[in-house]
């Protein structure tokens, strides 16, 4: 169980102040301990990077990271009233974080287990034309089969060069459906590329992917859905909804959408901790952590982030390295504050 101090930073949500009010009475137990390993329909939670271990070989003194993805269909549970039938990688959305090393030859094996061709697009740069998973490779001939058709797989192969953060997702489409439907639902995630010589001071890494949710919801019954989501959930209502959850539920029913309708994410003071924001969608959007001084890891390292605040074009992502000194419970959201109305908000938790 986490256990709330008296000392906490800014959380911005008069919810969350009043964990405050009840926390200063002493050393209370208020919040569950998030178990990021547990996925469920009705509880589908994104997978840490450290979850998908690849296999690694030798390649001609090369070393090779070596993964397997699979694409499906997978039903999240998205709200109390809706299901996702979404489309994954490994049923998750996102996909699960591929790590390698900077000098690494990424291998990424792709079976495609659903109704309609799919690929592997990843933003790298040093590749055989044959493994850009693109339509182009069926026009050329040259690869055609990393346009996987149902039941078909495909090995694709990447030098890694140049370290950092960039993303991998589908580039097919299917009748009546364009490559952005396809990326919509779901088929999207994140590759981290570790410098040469690595950063040891890195204790943790946080991807976040923001996107705005795939055609395919059922409605089960009326009530409020998201539209926008991040890592593939979204608190409709925004923070609003929040407060009203509290005011009806109490704590226990704000803690019931951790990792459900509301992305949390964990860290000690002291600790580094790197994020990783790609905005997938089909919109501008913008990425703002409350209470944290952020550096940028990737378009200006070294940098402040002054505002707190940074714009996402569509297909762009910052990563950015933070050192958080308090216990706190942190507000992260879309700074498209009507977007962030609409459901994409989320929670940072410091702990001692």
């Amino acid at each position: 169980m986490v256990v709330m101090q008296k000392k906490f930073g800014l959380i911005g949500v008069p919810i969350l102040l009043a964990f405050l009010i009840v926390a200063a009475t002493g050393n209370i137990q208020l919040l569950p301990e998030l178990n990021t390993e547990t996925q469920t329909v009705s509880n589908v939670q994104p997978q840490s990077v450290s979850e998908l271990q690849p296999q690694i070989a030798e390649a001609e003194e090369q070393p090779v990271k070596e993964y397997t993805l699979i694409i499906e269909q997978t039903d999240i549970q998205i709200s109390d009233t809706a299901v996702w039938h979404a489309w994954t990688y490994n049923g998750t959305v996102p996909a699960p974080t591929l790590m390698v090393n900077q000098g690494d030859l990424l291998r990424v094996k792709v079976i495609n287990n659903h109704d309609v061709t799919h690929s592997f697009h990843a933003h790298m740069s040093d590749y055989d034309p044959k493994h850009d998973g693109s339509p182009v490779n069926v026009i050329t001939g040259v690869g055609a089969g990393s346009m996987i058709p149902p039941g078909g797989e495909w090995t694709y192969e990447y030098n890694v060069n140049t370290w950092g953060t960039t993303f991998f997702h589908d580039h097919a489409a299917s009748e009546g459906l364009g490559i952005k439907d396809h990326i919509l639902q779901g088929l999207y995630g994140n590759i981290i590329i570790e410098r040469n010589p690595p950063r040891p001071y890195i204790d943790r890494h946080i991807p976040i992917v923001m996107s705005e949710i795939g055609h395919d919801v059922e409605r089960m019954e009326k009530g409020p859905t998201p539209y926008y989501i991040m890592n593939g959930m979204g608190v409709p209502g925004g923070e609003k909804a929040l407060e009203e959850i509290f005011a009806e539920k109490g704590l226990d029913g704000v803690a019931a959408q951790f990792n459900y309708t509301l992305p949390v994410y964990k860290a000690k003071v002291g600790e580094t901790v790197e994020f990783h924001v790609t905005n997938l969608g089909e919109q501008i959007h913008s990425f703002h952590l409350h209470g944290n001084k952020m550096i940028s890891s990737t378009n200006e390292r070294g940098s402040v982030i002054t505002s707190q605040t940074f714009p996402l074009v569509q297909g762009t992502l910052e990563s950015f390295i933070i050192k958080p000194d308090k216990p706190a419970i942190w507000l992260f959201h879309c700074h498209v504050v009507g977007h962030a109305d609409a459901g994409m908000i989320g929670l940072f938790i410091v702990e001692e």
